[in-house]
């Protein structure tokens, strides 16, 4: 009987992941400052342009984070584009892009075992982000925009996709006719596993040990 018992209550918790529905940023993710970089199932990606990291393709720039921390080899890569006279200024260490209307482009892979994503995008340029759009890998952006106040975070917007993708791709634009410019860009995310995984995994455990001490008794 008490096995029986046990069995069944391993099934609920097995299935109490598939039926969560996870709405909301964590409380304690309010900003990038916050923000847990470097722990497990986060990714880290900053840009800020220096020489040796940007490369022109066509009549674009393509960009690698000069400061990354993301274990999905793919990565992190950005496009810049622009209306009109995109130019690239800078040297080995950093540099900037000078532009009209200048677009950006990101593509962002990333764990794919989750339950939904959190994104902080920290964009430094003449103008807030506008005509921001995306696109993720079987997922649905639910949450945007997570009401950042003047004078609290450090992002300029959030994003939340639900299930979590195994990539994205997030574009935007920096307005400016007569000439934008763009010094950096820093994304954060955090992939939020399944409520009740890690209970799961622990009381998997522990009931396969009281098998076995059943059967050695």
């Amino acid at each position: 009987m008490k096995r029986i018992l046990l069995t069944l209550a391993v099934c609920a918790l097995m299935a109490a992941p598939a039926m969560s529905n996870p709405t909301g940023a964590p409380d304690n993710l309010s900003d990038l400052s916050t923000w847990p970089a470097g722990s497990a199932r986060t990714t880290h990606q900053y840009w800020t342009f220096s020489g040796d990291h940007v490369g022109l393709v066509g009549s674009e720039y393509a960009a690698v984070p000069e400061e990354v921390d993301n274990p999905v080899p793919q990565g992190a890569l950005a496009m810049i584009g622009a209306t009109s006279g995109l130019r690239w200024v800078g040297d080995d260490e950093n540099g900037a892009f000078r532009g009209e209307d200048i677009r950006v482009y990101i593509k962002l892979d990333n764990y794919e075992d989750g339950t939904y994503k959190i994104m902080w995008f920290d964009v430094g340029a003449s103008a807030a982000p506008t005509n921001i759009s995306w696109a993720a890998h079987d997922g649905n952006v639910l949450d945007f925009d997570y009401s950042l106040l003047p004078g609290q975070g450090d992002a300029e917007f959030g994003l939340k996709i639900v299930p979590n993708p195994a990539w994205e791709e997030i574009h935007f634009t920096i307005p400016g006719r007569s000439g934008a410019w763009l010094d950096y860009i820093h994304v954060d995310t955090v992939c939020i596993p399944a409520p009740g995984a890690i209970a799961l995994g622990s009381i998997g455990v522990a009931f396969v040990g009281w098998l076995r001490r059943r059967r050695t008794l």
